[in-house]
Formats: C-alpha cells, sequence, structure tokens
C-alpha cells in the first residue's frame, strides 16, 4: 500500500483528482480524519463528486465545521459551472441515446 500512496501523492501533486480522493481515503482508513477532510476538500473543489459526499458525511460526524462545509459547497458548484457548456450538454444526450 506504501507504494500506491507514493503514487497517488506523486499525482496529485501534478492536479490528479483521483489520485487526492484516494490520499483523503487512505488517510480516513488510517485515523487522520481532518487530513482525510483537507484531501476531500481539495477533491471536491474541483467538481469529484465522491468527495463531495465524503465532506457531507465528514460535516455529519463532526469532523468538518459548518464553515468549510458550506465553503466546500460553494466550491464545488463553482467549479462545476465552470465546465457546464451546450457543447457538453449536447453530447451528454447523444450518449445517452448511444446507451439505450
Amino acid at each position: 500500500m506504501k507504494k500506491a500512496v507514493h503514487h497517488w501523492q506523486i499525482a496529485a501533486m501534478m492536479g490528479n483528482v483521483g489520485a487526492r480522493h484516494n490520499l483523503g481515503f487512505d488517510e480516513l482508513q488510517n485515523g487522520n480524519y481532518q487530513r482525510a477532510m483537507k484531501h476531500f476538500m481539495i477533491a471536491a473543489k474541483c467538481s469529484y463528486k465522491d468527495s463531495l459526499h465524503n465532506i457531507k458525511e465528514g460535516f455529519r460526524l463532526g469532523h468538518v465545521t459548518k464553515e468549510d462545509f458550506e465553503k466546500t459547497l460553494r466550491d464545488y458548484q463553482s467549479s462545476c459551472d465552470e465546465t457546464k457548456s451546450e457543447q457538453r450538454d449536447r453530447a451528454a444526450v447523444i450518449l445517452a441515446r448511444e446507451q439505450e
């Protein structure tokens, strides 16, 4: 597992959001809740929905302050809004039709 964590750290430093989420999950399993929540917050700010879910759960369990939770929600929504476009919406419709 040490090798995986090392590679996730490198990938996270290079901007890989999934790796950042994985680091948060690893910290969570090791009982480092505050570090885990920080990793999840960073990933959620980049529109990573699973990390947002973990932040909600962390808030529910008392590991995330209300202020941090609200800020992460705003940042998540802002990031999602930045990636929206008509072209992406049309592509999603086309993909949905192909999968039927």
